[in-house]
């Protein structure tokens, strides 16, 4: 009897840069699922890969240097090297620059040519380089790019077009007739009500403004354009064929189970998608989940904003991975993603999970249970059948968490089913707690059981790690080691009693989990995020370097256009602003140490620095001030540029009543000193304090 199928996918990731954590958190859940329909007996596909064509790529590799072949290759490698490290279980890794895709990817192209589905047309309107997006006047949101925000713009070329709209009809009621297929449902409802019932425009499908691509079969100044080459890996990689030669695994696979992708690429796999495979009369995805975002987030605050280079908040997998470990790092990304909402990360709350969760609760339990069954039996495990009023509890307990471990994972809830397998370790420490083994062991009477009480402990983890394999694969292989147990399938972990009796554990527990000293792990953070910071600084000034004369006229265009005068209100409500200051300060009266002690001053982080539009002065900065991060608004712009502010500690008015300055909020203020040259310097500490110290 043949297993049933399951194929799952996540988007193939863009080679511009290296993946950072959010990156990984994608990969490791749909691994996480991948191991567990295994468990479950299923025969599982899990593909995944990069989508490693287009402008962005061309114009990065040009400026390192390099082909667009040599750029994408070393940048691949990376990430291969990556998923390798997070011990992820894919079992194909496509690439949109091999020869199985791209001749598969011309193949389609041509079948929707010749079918009246794609025309020749020009395109005239907006495009976002970033996104590489086209956009219509209507879509645009404050004249910026509605999917990141960043400046647009305006393009026209000739251009290949896919008839959208011609299956428009069709995906909505597909939408509506078929409610999981897009999950959590808000994103369907958002793509009903923002996409498609406002009407579908044709989509653009060809490039001629730039050669990094697959040519148009019959037209080779074009290249196909992202869309049909990206989203169709997951047909490309199975071996399908337009021409009716499909690979064997295509028939065996498609449809795909599982799409697992960012909430922020939902449109493209939802609408786009679809609608390409039912011009190609392909079935569709039986799902496609937009899981939410990976935000980091200062110190253990559980407010979190997006990673960004220049604001110097990224975290990578392989830096917390040195640190943690990558079974920690696995559990970290898939505990703390919520369903639905964002969730967030930062090195401090890593430190707490990690000690808490697993240090605590997993790693403690593992090396009791295996020190006290070798103290007391010299190892040796047997259950003789003597029971207390707390093992059935224990017992239903366990099942219980099974059955919810089973049930989550169905409905693609992983946090919950991680959380359920954590409850087994849970009620096994208390279960210690009940039964005291150390007092049983004085009572010779006792014996038999004190033997049943490290039984179930033993069988309890046995099940527990048999479980946790699908999440920390490596961890779950060194419990069952030291336990001399064999990995249970899901079917046999209902059944209570199969840890052999008489079986002898290992002699030596290992520690699985050192507890971490916040302040020891801060100290390596610091060096992990000047280094970055430094490449960072040095890619800024190499394209300062190579762009500065072509700007220069821009610049200084720019410069004048602005307004010579600053807004009364931000004179008023900025912090140390320059033509406030007079060459000699007329002293200001006296104060009582009661009045000084109003004022709180505290040492922040600034996070991230960006220009305000049309001023001169201020500058927007994102202040990380203990747990919490603050807008303040300042008007030092003058003496330093956003980028050079990023990771800086500085003085700062930490109870100085919110105001309006320039339409924002400013929730503080920045201490500067001014000279009579109008030279500003920040306030700073000699010595690296923490964020939020108190000053005074």
């Amino acid at each position: 009897m043949s297993k049933p199928t399951f194929y799952i996918t996540t988007p193939i990731y863009y080679p511009s840069d290296n993946l950072h954590i959010g990156h990984a958190y994608c990969t490791v859940a749909a691994d996480a699922m991948a191991r567990f329909k295994r468990q479950t007996g299923y025969d599982v596909m899990f593909l995944t890969g990069t989508d490693e064509h287009g402008q962005k790529i061309e114009k990065k590799a040009a400026d390192a240097g390099m082909s667009p072949k040599q750029y994408v290759d070393h940048i691949v490698d990376g990430v291969q090297r990556l998923w390798k490290l997070m011990n992820i279980s894919h079992d194909d890794f496509i690439r949109t620059t091999e020869p199985r895709h791209e001749k598969a990817v011309q193949k389609i192209f041509q079948k929707l040519y010749d079918q009246g589905d794609i025309y020749k047309g020009e395109y005239e309107g907006w495009y976002c380089p970033p996104c590489e997006s086209f956009w219509l006047d209507r879509q645009l949101k404050d004249g910026k790019c509605p999917d990141c925000g960043r400046p647009v713009q305006k393009a026209k070329e000739e251009s290949y077009f896919f008839r959208l709209s011609k299956y428009a009809p069709r995906i909505i009621e597909h939408i509506k007739t078929h409610p999981d297929f897009i999950q959590p449902v808000s994103r369907a409802n958002e793509m009903l009500q923002n996409f498609l019932l406002p009407g579908l425009e044709d989509l653009a499908v060809s490039r001629t403004s730039f050669s990094w691509g697959i040519p148009v079969p019959f037209d080779p100044k074009h290249v196909i354009y992202v869309w049909i080459d990206a989203l169709t890996n997951y047909i490309t990689g199975l071996g399908y064929d337009a021409d009716g030669n499909s690979d064997p695994m295509f028939d065996k696979f498609w449809p795909a189970d599982l799409h697992l992708i960012g909430k922020d690429i939902i449109r493209f796999h939802t609408i786009y998608w679809p609608i390409f495979l039912m011009s190609l009369d392909l079935p569709l995805p039986k799902k496609v989940f937009g899981h939410p975002w990976l935000l980091t987030a200062a110190g253990k605050s559980q407010e979190g904003i997006k990673m960004s280079k220049s604001r110097g908040n990224v975290i990578y997998a392989d830096d917390l991975a040195k640190l943690f470990g990558v079974d920690a790092v696995r559990f970290f990304v898939i505990h703390e993603m919520p369903y639905e909402n964002d969730g967030v990360i930062s090195w401090e709350l890593m430190v707490e999970r990690y000690n808490s969760m697993l240090a605590n609760i997993l790693g403690n339990l593992v090396k009791r249970t295996i020190s006290m069954s070798n103290k007391y039996f010299d190892g040796v495990v047997e259950d003789k059948g003597v029971t207390g009023p707390m093992d059935e509890d224990l017992k239903n307990t366990i099942l219980q968490a099974v059955k919810t471990t089973s049930e989550k994972m169905d409905q693609l809830r992983v946090a919950d089913a991680l959380t359920a397998v954590f409850d087994i370790f849970r009620r096994s420490n208390k279960y210690i707690d009940e039964t005291e083994p150390w007092v049983l062991a004085k009572d010779p009477a006792q014996a038999d059981r004190l033997k049943t009480v490290m039984y179930n402990l033993t069988e309890a983890l046995n099940i527990g790690a048999s479980l946790l394999e699908s999440f920390m694969p490596e961890t779950a292989e060194s419990i069952l080691s030291e336990l001399h147990a064999e990995k249970r399938a899901l079917e046999d972990m209902d059944r209570w009693g199969l840890y052999k009796s008489g079986t002898k554990v290992t002699d030596a527990p290992a520690t699985l989990f050192e507890r971490k000293k916040e302040e020891e792990v801060m100290v390596e953070v610091e060096k992990i995020e000047a280094a970055q910071r430094a490449q960072y600084e040095a890619q800024q000034a190499k394209d300062a370097a190579a762009s500065s004369e072509a700007n220069a006229g821009d610049q200084a265009a720019e410069t004048d256009a602005e307004s010579d005068g600053m807004p009364e209100e931000i004179l008023e409500n900025g912090d140390c602003a320059p033509d406030t200051h007079i060459a000699t300060p007329e002293a200001k009266p006296e104060i009582t140490f009661e009045d000084f002690d109003k004022v709180e001053l505290r040492i922040g982080k600034i996070l991230h620095a960006e220009e305000v539009p049309k001023s001169k002065k201020l500058l927007k900065l994102s202040v990380q001030v203990g747990a919490e991060t603050r807008t303040i608004l300042s008007g030092i712009k003058k003496s330093y540029k956003p980028e050079d502010l990023v990771g800086k500690r500085v003085m700062i008015v930490a109870n100085l009543a919110p105001r309006k300055i320039a339409g924002e909020e400013s929730q503080g203020m920045i201490v500067a000193a001014e000279d009579d040259d109008g030279n500003i310097a920040l306030m700073t500490p000699m010595a690296k304090m923490p964020s939020g110290c108190l000053i005074g």
